[in-house]
Parts: structure tokens; C-alpha cells; sequence
């Protein structure tokens, strides 16, 4: 059986799992503290080692009970783009999370982040799909799904999201939907 080992409040190891949850991968999870660094890694006792969520996704990408999920050549970019803006915006996280005096947690990075990420969104419908990936939900919406759930940690109103406050909600009506600490229950 697959291992994950992460840490529960790392938006990248919550990715590897909501991932696995949502294409019923069964996974025996392991806290690690240091994925609040580096990243969740996945193993399985037998020689596979897969560190960090690009390898994660791929592996499961990989796997025969799984259908494609992995984004093709026009679709590569996008998938680029939200493995940066997780990791831009789980650096933000953990250094608001972890401060000891406040600070603005709301930084112009984060911001361009999030009217990028509610953009993408936005012309997503307007062009009749349903997710950033497509007709179905893909490894690009996974990936930046903690983006837009956990917005609201770091200060961010979502009033003037409202394409991102319906992707939260889309996803949150998913079977095999996993939560984790800091998701709103509603936006």
C-alpha cells in the first residue's frame, strides 16, 4: 500500500491527499513535520519513493485504476503555473502561521496569486468548462484547490472572488471530498 508522508497543516501534502481521495487511491498517511518544508513524499515499502507533489501526481497519473488526469501538452503550462502559485502561496502560509507578531498576511505576491487564479477561473466558464482542466476535474484544479480554500488564513476576503467561491464549492460537493484545517465549510 502507498504511503504518504506529510504534515496535516501543509497545503502540499493536503493536495497529495485530497488527490488520492478523490480517485479512491488508498494511502496510509504519515506525519512528517519536515513536508512543512520540503513537501510531502510518497512510498510504498518496495522501492518506490516519489518526493513532492509534481512526482506524487505523476505516480498517480500512472496508475492503472486511474483514468487521465495528467495535463497534456496545451495544458502543461497551466499545470506550471498552479504548482508555483502553491508553493508561492504556501511559503506565505507558513511564514503568517508561524510569526509571532502580526504581519500582513494579505502580500502583493499572494494577491496577484489569487485575481490570477479567480482570472483563470473566470475564463474557464466563460469558455463553457467546467474546471481549469477541462470537462472534468483534473490534477491543475487539485493542485489549486488549497490556493482557494485557504485563502481566507492569510486575510483574504472572498467577496470580490465570486468564480473562486464556486470553485470551493464545486469541489467540496465531490465524492471522496477530504478536508483539512483552515477550509471554510462554506464560501
Amino acid at each position: 500500500m502507498l504511503s504518504l508522508n506529510g504534515w496535516v497543516m501543509d497545503e502540499r501534502s493536503y493536495a497529495a491527499r485530497l488527490a488520492a481521495s478523490l480517485l479512491a487511491i488508498p494511502l496510509t498517511i504519515q506525519t512528517d513535520r519536515r513536508a512543512e518544508i520540503f513537501g510531502p513524499t510518497l512510498g510504498d515499502g518496495e522501492g518506490l519513493y516519489c518526493v513532492g507533489l509534481y512526482e506524487i501526481l505523476r505516480h498517480f497519473s500512472r496508475l492503472p485504476t486511474v483514468e487521465s488526469l495528467w495535463p497534456e501538452a496545451d495544458s502543461r503550462q497551466a499545470f506550471e503555473w498552479a504548482l508555483e502559485a502553491l508553493e508561492s502561496f504556501s511559503q506565505a502560509r507558513r511564514q503568517a502561521l508561524a510569526a509571532t507578531m502580526p504581519e500582513e498576511a494579505e502580500t502583493d505576491a499572494v494577491t496577484l496569486i489569487i485575481r490570477a487564479l479567480e482570472d483563470r477561473l473566470s475564463a474557464a466558464y466563460l469558455a463553457g468548462q467546467e474546471w481549469l482542466s477541462g470537462a472534468s476535474i483534473g490534477f491543475i484544479d487539485i493542485t489549486v484547490f488549497p490556493v482557494a480554500g485557504l485563502a481566507r488564513d492569510l486575510g483574504i476576503g472572498m467577496d470580490l472572488y465570486p468564480a473562486i467561491r464556486r470553485f470551493v464549492r464545486k469541489v467540496r460537493q465531490l465524492p471522496g471530498f477530504v478536508t483539512m484545517p483552515g477550509i471554510a465549510a462554506c464560501h
